[in-house]
């Protein structure tokens, strides 16, 4: 086969450096050649650590480089839209971190540009490709029939303390920050994959530690969650409740539980799913790979697939909407303190 590598930009200095950088620079399906930062000597610095053409911070330099054919989006949240929209106005394709947008309105628009420029257009919901993940996501859709209690659980201990983390836009509200978007979308994405059907939530998000230390030594006061609780009524029966506290003392990896009216299946918190259709003993299975790398490259050979070979987007646009439409009913139902219906999502 003809891997034809896709030359591609890369907006973004934090998951772009630590993950997307990394993996296209190893993968021969692509051609890394300009890095965006909204920092000029961060840019710089970029470029020569992966070896690219171009660092800079001036976006429309970024999307002048001759032969460039797609832009992978990995910025503050609120900026996703300007950059899709820059990205699609120019014809490449693109990919773009979770969440799509600010809220369901700003991801339609960027869905409508995707659409109306005849490009490529795919969301960053790497976690789903992780083996542990993946798994969950088979074997549920396999022995669990009707959801009667789902729960996911993430306990981490980056952010214990004002030192432990600097400050950066995800501390900050206004740039679209806050642990929800950081890891909980992920696991909003994963409940969907598996029950669709979300009548209703409910939620309270919490800041944990106020004051962070930034780059420049001033403490500067955290408006973005580090953590949260979100309950979930499902369509039909059940209840799935989502929580992360990102400030404990003592972090433990993720736990994710689901029971329903046909069976059990859990992945513990050493990456062994377990899973039984009723009157059966619990099968082990792994410990599984949880590895983010090896997720990412699974998103980006799909990247690949649907620009060279015309294969249908995964993760679509369509299923980045939908977590759209239940991340904005969580914001909503914390800033209410009721229960909020998702808006549909055609």
């Amino acid at each position: 086969m003809n891997r034809r590598p896709i030359k591609i930009a890369v907006a973004g200095a934090g998951y772009g450096r630590k993950v997307a950088l990394p993996v296209y620079r190893e993968m021969e399906e692509f051609e890394p050649v300009a890095c965006w930062s909204h920092t000029p000597a961060r840019a710089r610095k970029l470029a020569d650590e992966f070896g690219v053409e171009l660092g800079t911070s001036d976006f429309d330099e970024l999307l002048s480089v001759p032969g460039l054919e797609a832009v992978h989006v990995a910025t503050p949240v609120v900026t996703h839209l300007p950059f899709a929209r820059a990205v699609t106005d120019r014809g490449m394709h693109l990919l773009c971190e979770k969440p799509l947008a600010e809220n369901l309105a700003s991801a339609r628009q960027i869905a409508e540009a995707v659409r109306s420029a005849g490009v490529v257009g795919t969301v960053g919901y790497s976690l789903r490709m992780k083996q542990t993940r993946r798994r969950v996501i088979e074997t549920a859709r396999e022995v669990v029939g009707n959801p009667r209690m789902v729960s996911i659980s993430l306990v981490h201990s980056d952010h214990a303390h004002s030192e432990s983390r600097p400050y950066t836009w995800v501390h900050d509200a206004s740039l679209g920050g806050g642990r929800l978007q950081g890891y909980g979308v992920h696991d909003l994405d994963l409940l969907l994959a598996i029950f669709p059907a979300v009548e209703a939530v409910v939620a309270a998000l919490e800041v944990g530690v106020p004051m962070r230390i930034s780059d420049g030594g001033q403490m500067r006061r955290v408006t973005a969650e580090d953590a949260y609780g979100v309950l979930l009524r499902f369509k039909g029966g059940g209840l799935g409740v989502v929580t992360l506290v990102a400030t404990a003392r003592h972090g433990r990896k993720d736990l994710i539980e689901i029971y329903g009216d046909e069976g059990t299946v859990r992945m513990d918190s050493d990456f062994r799913l377990w899973s039984g259709r009723a009157g059966e003993d619990l099968q082990v299975e792994g410990p599984l790979s949880n590895d983010s790398q090896e997720a990412f490259k699974e998103v980006a050979s799909n990247f690949w697939l649907s620009v060279r070979e015309g294969r249908p987007p995964n993760p679509s646009l369509e299923e980045g909407l939908r977590v759209q439409a239940l991340f904005d009913a969580i914001k909503i139902a914390d800033s209410e303190r009721r229960w909020v219906t998702p808006e549909p999502v055609a």
